[in-house]
């Protein structure tokens, strides 16, 4: 029989898409805290920094458009195990690392191994929920990004504290995702080809659709600016060290993963359009004011954590025949405004500050905004969460 979404969870699906989240908000904001110190221990500029996390965004691009090919041809599960074990490259890359070209090709690995286990993890969580809760597990997925981007900081200090290599942080990761991959193996189920060839007919995307791609592209520029060049941000403008910023950063995801939670418990399908328009206008604000120099403001900017999974749940909500289509170019379309974001921070850090760089974070979520309501369609109450 093929699989289908019922009122029950599938708690395989489930478990595959919250420690695939946990594992790569650990790697994704990883590179946050390590920049600064890539900075110093290479000795780069702010452009190179910004072309490391380029290079990992254009790689992004390509293998998110793999991904969805993947899954129609092999399904879930098999394309589950195979990223996490691909995904172990950049941690055993790290050691080696010592001049330009390795670091770039550090930075290619690392966002194409993001970009396929971010899609992934989201697809798998979607996959195991009942359509009238998906709003809520997806919620409660992300407070695993909030813990894994929380460990991040965390593990980073611990690790400068004690006069580790940089490299630790990201070799560490290697271990974690091997790990999973071999989880997985037990965990996941393997459906019939039936069901895949049923899954896989999709609709070519609409106008309104490719809104609500930009939408989401917009607001993860504004939201990955805020958190990678944070401690940038502090460092070179408020004179913190590195730890000391990290530390700030780790607040910020506490923020983020207590939002997210919070929705988990409380929010009802007739409040989400209010929590999220709330959640993204909060975030605006509070860029603006860390990046006139209110340093308390740029953790708080967690605030805006629920914003993501209530649209990410949505997806499945408004189109229920090409879900798996409309993630796949959401994560492309999220991969190419971050490298367009990245390099242009560094160029625009590198010529007159990082204070005037951090600017751009306000102006992509308040274009977020404005595509948000645009696409009234998909902003408006949703009664029911089709399959």
């Amino acid at each position: 029989m093929p699989h289908v979404r019922t009122d029950r969870a599938d708690y395989r699906f489930l478990f595959g898409g919250f420690a695939t989240l946990l594992v790569v908000s650990f790697l994704d904001n990883a590179r946050g805290p390590l920049i600064p110190v890539l900075l110093a221990s290479l000795n780069i500029p702010y452009e190179t920094a910004g072309l490391f996390l380029t290079v990992g965004n254009i790689a992004a691009v390509a293998a998110t458009f793999l991904l969805g090919r993947a899954l129609q041809r092999w399904g879930e599960r098999r394309v589950a195990i195979w990223v996490c074990f691909v995904s172990t490259l950049p941690g055993l890359l790290a050691p080696w690392v010592e001049g330009r070209w390795l670091l770039l090709l550090l930075g290619l690995l690392l966002g194409a191994a993001v970009a396929l286990l971010g899609s992934l993890c989201s697809i798998l969580t979607v996959k195991g929920s009942p359509p009238l809760r998906t709003a809520r597990y997806v919620s409660f997925q992300q407070v695993m990004y909030g813990v894994g981007s929380l460990t991040a900081p965390l593990v980073f200090s611990a690790l400068i504290a004690g006069g580790k290599p940089w490299w630790w942080l990201l070799s560490g990761s290697a271990f974690s995702l091997f790990a999973l991959g071999a989880a997985l193996i037990r965990v996941l189920p393997q459906l019939p080809p039936e069901a895949r060839a049923i899954e896989r007919r999709e609709d070519p995307l609409s106008r309104s659709q490719m809104l609500v791609v930009l939408m989401f592209a917009m607001y993860v520029g504004g939201e990955v600016l805020a958190s990678m060049w944070m401690s940038s941000l502090l460092v070179a403008e408020q004179g913190l060290n590195p730890s000391d910023a990290a530390g700030s950063l780790m607040y910020f995801f506490i923020i983020m993963a207590v939002t997210r939670f919070m929705c988990f418990l409380w929010v009802k399908p007739r409040y989400e359009t209010r929590v999220l328009t709330l959640s993204l206008l909060c975030g605006i604000v509070l860029s603006v004011l860390g990046q006139q120099g209110y340093a308390w403001a740029l953790p708080a900017m967690g605030i805006m954590g629920p914003f993501f999974p209530l649209c990410m749940a949505r997806l499945s909500a408004r189109y229920p025949k090409n879900w798996r289509q409309m993630m796949i170019f959401v994560y492309a379309g999220m991969q190419i405004t971050l490298a367009l974001m990245h390099v242009s921070v560094g160029k625009i850090a590198d010529q007159v500050g990082m204070k005037q760089a951090f600017l751009l974070s306000p102006i992509f979520l308040s274009l977020c905004a404005l595509c948000l309501w645009a696409a009234r369609d998909f902003r408006g109450r949703v009664a029911v969460r089709a399959a």
